[in-house]
């Protein structure tokens, strides 16, 4: 990874701003911003504090050694927990003489209204900055991200010979946890999403110990992470031979992906390509049984910017890695959602999932 690049890019948006420090607290955001890997967890531990003249993270006792080691030869120094991380970070802007500074406002409120008292006339509140510069993807977060997908494709596969009448949806969300952490994971991506038969009309639906039924529609939604780098697939298949019903609501997504997937041009707006697949799902139908829209960016988190949807108007760069998963939901039923995950180029996408979306009838 490259944390050289990144922090001229966050002190080009500073100077954009007209502050004179950023605060970072994310954890999405530390990592990305320091390019440490395998240092940081999801707790609000580590503080970032970026100047015009230097680069530090506070870390707190736990972290302390790992970020000392991934910051060997970099352009960050580590400050030790000799206080609360806050205090420390807030003291240095203080002494140092720093004038206005921004604090993620992803921070929560009370931490925020903490940090920023005695200070309101210097404190701004940065409102994803650090986001806006993730989206675009250097090639090794996409070789990350790639190999990610590449892990899920293979989970896919295996999969397919588990599953049968009578297996419950935790056994074959274990199954996928297991062979992707085996083949090369670093865990997963998120909770992997089982849902058979009924459970399958709910687009998050919990894993439950629901035993699959002939002509069940079962949704696989998961994902592998590689150095901090996450996938996300989903794939509905049947057990079995399924109803015409059925079959025609995987027709109409299917040939919505496809719309979606051909629609993807860097420039074009989140909205633009949300249409050409809700098209088709109109057109078929089933407009009211997508609620959801059509995509979303991932990297170190699984849903990240930008977002492709009725009202996202922004375009989407090329660089950028998002998901086309159009779906309709029909409670009672069953639902089905094909999901591939896409590098956005100047042409068109470059799809990085590859498992097959023919329905499968196991």
């Amino acid at each position: 990874m490259n944390p050289t690049r990144r922090l001229a890019a966050v002190l080009e948006t500073m100077a954009s701003e007209a502050v004179d420090a950023l605060v970072i607290a994310s954890p999405a955001n530390v990592a990305y911003a320091t390019g440490f890997e395998n240092v940081f967890d999801q707790e609000l531990s580590s503080v970032c504090v970026i100047t015009r003249d230097a680069a530090r993270v506070y870390a707190d006792s736990r972290y302390e050694e790992a970020a000392r080691v991934a910051a060997k030869d970099g352009p960050w120094a580590v400050i030790g927990p000799e206080s609360d991380v806050w205090e420390r970070a807030l003291g240095d802007l203080d002494s140092d003489g720093v004038g206005t500074f921004a604090i993620e406002s992803s921070l929560p409120h009370k931490r925020f209204t903490k940090s920023a008292q005695g200070r309101e006339d210097r404190v701004r509140d940065a409102d994803s900055w650090v986001e806006q510069i993730r989206i675009v993807k250097e090639d090794e977060e996409i070789e990350c991200i790639a190999r990610a997908a590449a892990i899920a494709d293979a989970a896919f596969e295996h999969v397919l010979g588990i599953i049968a009448p009578g297996v419950t949806e935790i056994d074959i969300a274990l199954d996928l946890e297991l062979f992707m952490r085996r083949h090369g994971s670093e865990g997963i991506a998120f909770p992997p999403i089982v849902a058979g038969g009924p459970n399958s009309s709910r687009p998050h639906a919990k894993v439950s110990e629901r035993a699959l039924e002939p002509g069940d529609l079962l949704t696989l939604d998961f994902g592998a992470r590689v150095r901090g780098y996450c996938s996300d697939m989903t794939r509905t298949i049947a057990l079995g031979e399924v109803d015409p019903s059925r079959r025609a609501i995987y027709e109409a997504v299917r040939a919505a992906n496809e719309a979606g997937l051909a629609a993807v041009r860097a420039g074009r707006t989140g909205t633009e390509i949300d249409a050409a697949a809700r098209r088709v799902i109109d057109e078929a139908g089933f407009g009211e049984r997508f609620g959801h829209g059509l995509g979303h960016g991932v990297g170190i988190e699984v849903h990240e910017a930008p977002n492709l949807g009725p009202r996202a108007t922004r375009p989407v760069p090329a660089g950028s890695v998002v998901t086309i998963e159009p779906g309709v939901y029909v409670p009672g039923v069953g639902g089905v959602r094909i999901e591939d995950l896409v590098v956005v180029g100047e042409d068109g996408p470059v799809v990085l999932s590859h498992s097959p979306k023919d329905l499968i009838e196991v």
